[in-house]
Parts: structure tokens; sequence; C-alpha cells
């Protein structure tokens, strides 16, 4: 790892840590000073086609990098080719917080054109500026600049921000090591997203019997979720009554359910009341209003709202195993609903899907193998989480 010196001078020409061989003060410049803001593409649904030039937008930027899952395409010849070393800007969309997301165009998306809500930001020092994009001052200066009523910022506020400015070869130093950790974050999100495939790929030949374990040969039945366990549906508490709230029982809401397997905590916390189901530990939740699919079991007793069908499985199925069995057909419940303006699966509904069901022990045997390939995702989250951790440090400390 390269040596870096921490002075703790927290003065507004010095960054808190700094190469040794680098003792020149920072300069302060605007973005209009070193660089400039090209403006995107207008096209009307008319223009779209498959044959058409891309159009990169906001969806296409993910993490600070480009995604291709969501593509458009235009017919034009009157637009402005990304270039390499570009930097993508959404500059306006209908959520707040997507407002600044960036991406840095590499060799390979060259030329391909970008739409209006985005921009790009043009300068020789990219490579530099593209970590200072990634900075709480960044964010905090693009929050400063929003819109009243719009969720947008103009390339007139955006060349007025104010960028830390080093010396070119300090730029380069910076640029350089940034980039490693970089490196380290999409390798591991790589590691990451491989896993998920993976557990993805067993699951479904798990499940369709294409794949089976040693020594099972018995036919699975077919149950419908009613039958294998009690079905639940929410219920929210009235927030009126604050005796009711802030006690030692989880109230698990649609937003505290994320990508994890197990629902560890929730932002809100109830105590125990007469009318409130509450759902004992490796209950599967399951949303089934508007965000349709999100899955969780429940480490502790817990309540949740009524946006969220839950399954209380009988004593005589594996929990673990219903949780793989419902989330791999999750797609198809969602898939039930997507003609809706407002999808909603009510209990009814959803006690009647099916699920095929093996014995016992070759439930707790698949439950067991997939179970470990989740561990191991998790472990993987973990680390990643550190780099993030690791980024945000740098960023903060590196800068001024």
């Amino acid at each position: 790892m390269t040596k870096i010196q921490k002075d703790n001078k927290n003065v507004a020409k010095f960054p808190n840590l700094r190469f040794p061989e680098f003792t020149e003060e920072w300069e302060t410049k605007k973005l209009g000073e070193i660089g400039e803001i090209v403006n995107g593409l207008t096209y009307s649904p008319n223009d779209i086609a498959e044959n058409g030039v891309l159009v990169l937008r906001s969806s296409n930027v993910q993490n600070r990098s480009l995604a291709f899952d969501d593509n458009v395409y235009v017919r034009t010849d009157n637009y402005n080719p990304v270039q390499e070393n570009d930097i993508l800007i959404c500059v306006r969309n209908g959520s707040k917080n997507l407002i600044g997301k960036n991406a840095l165009i590499n060799k390979e998306n060259e030329g391909v054109a970008f739409g209006a809500f985005m921009s790009i930001y043009r300068s020789s020092f990219n490579t530099f500026l593209f970590h200072w994009f990634d900075t709480n001052e960044y964010k905090e200066i693009v929050y400063k600049n929003l819109g009243a009523t719009i969720n947008s910022i103009n390339g007139s506020d955006l060349r007025k921000f104010k960028v830390p400015f080093p010396s070119i070869e300090e730029q380069k130093k910076l640029a350089s090591f940034l980039s490693i950790v970089d490196e380290r974050i999409q390798t591991q999100n790589k590691i990451i997203g491989q896993l998920e495939t993976l557990i993805k790929g067993l699951s479904e030949k798990l499940f369709s019997q294409k794949i089976r374990f040693k020594g099972f040969m018995r036919e699975w039945e077919l149950k419908s979720l009613g039958e294998i366990g009690e079905i639940i549906t929410g219920k929210t508490p009235s927030t009126k009554d604050l005796d009711l709230w802030n006690g030692d029982i989880q109230f698990v809401t649609p937003t505290d359910i994320t990508e994890n397997k197990y629902q560890h905590s929730t932002e809100r916390t109830i105590k125990k009341a007469d009318n409130l189901k509450i759902l004992p530990q490796k209950s599967i939740m399951f949303t089934c209003i508007a965000s349709i699919g999100k899955m969780s079991l429940s480490l502790n007793p817990c309540v949740t709202n009524q946006q969220i069908n839950s399954v209380i499985p009988h004593s005589c199925f594996d929990s673990e195993f219903l949780f793989y069995a419902i989330k791999n057909i999750s797609d198809y419940i969602k898939s039930t609903q997507s003609s809706s303006t407002l999808p909603i699966i009510n209990k009814t509904e959803f006690s009647k899907f099916k699920i095929l069901i093996p014995s016992i022990d070759e439930q707790t045997k698949i439950s067991i193998f997939l179970s470990s390939i989740d561990a191991k995702i998790e472990t993987e989250k973990s680390i990643l989480d550190k780099y993030h951790c690791q980024k945000q440090y740098l960023l903060q400390n590196l800068f001024i």
C-alpha cells in the first residue's frame, strides 16, 4: 500500500491525509473554469427505434458505473456523442435522491448519446475529478442547488460548483490510489453477483427437481401456502397512541426488508398489544402491496404492517426450505399483478399460491445447502461494506 502522511491540518488549503512528497497548497476552482457542460438529447416516443443509437439515461447509471439492463434506442443523427473520460451526471429526475449520481465513460462506450435529463461534464482533469464527484461535499452542493419545485440542477449551477484542485502530479497520484480502492469494490461486487447468480440457478434446478441429492426418491407434493402454515396480514397500530410504540418488538414495514435473508432490525418498535398478532421466530414475510415480492425471515418475534402477508409454518415443515421455495415463485406471484395500477395480493389470494414440498429430510438437506451459499453472500457483503467505509474515510480525508 502506498504510504500516506497524516498531518491533521484542518485548514482550507490542505487535506488531512496526504502523500508525503506533496506540500503545496491546494487551489479552489469552479467546474466551469476547468471544463464544460454538454447537454443531452431531447427526443419523443416516436423517435424510439430498435436500430437507433443508444441513449444513456438515469437508469443506465448504477453504483457509479454504466449498466445496460434498461436501454432505449433513438433514431437520430443530431446528438452530442459521449467521449472517453466524460462524467455522465443525472441532472433531472422524479426522485430527488437520484440527482447528481454519475458515472465515468470508458473507451468501450464512446459515441453513444445521452438523454435530456442527463448532462456531461467534460474536462482534461476528469480522472481526478470523478473521485471528487463521489464525496459528501459534492452531494451537499447538489442538494443545496436543487430547484425549488423541480428536482433538477441546471448547467449554470454546475459550472459554479467549487472543487479542490491540487497540482497535476498530486491529482494523478490520488486518482491512481482511489482507482485501486474502486477496483476492490468492483471485484467484490462481481463476487457477490456471481454467488447470487449461483444460488438463483441452483434454486431453480432444485425446486424443479432437475437436480436432487442422492438418496431421495419420493415424489414431491403440491401444497398451497394456506396448507403449510397460518397466513397473517399485518396491521399498523395507531400512531396517535404513544403507549404502543418504542417497545421491544420489531415493527416490520417493506422499507425494513432488504436483500438480506434475515430480518435483523427495524426502524420502529412497538409494545405488546392484544389486537396485534406477533410473528414467532422464522416466520416468512412477503410484501404484497405495491412493491410485491420482497421477502425475509424473522430472527426475532415481530409484527408487520398491512403491506406484508406472513406465513407461520406448521411444525412439520422446515421454515428455511419454505422461504426458498416461496422465493423461487416470487417472480410468478408478482407477475399475476403486473397489469394493476396499484398491485395488491390479499390474504385469500396469497394463501392459494402453491409450492412443491418434499419429505422433511429432503427439505432440511436443501435448506442447509442453500443457506450455506446465503451465508457466503452475507460474508462477502460484509467485506463490501468495509470497503465502502474505507472509501468514504479516504474521500473525507484526501480531499479538502
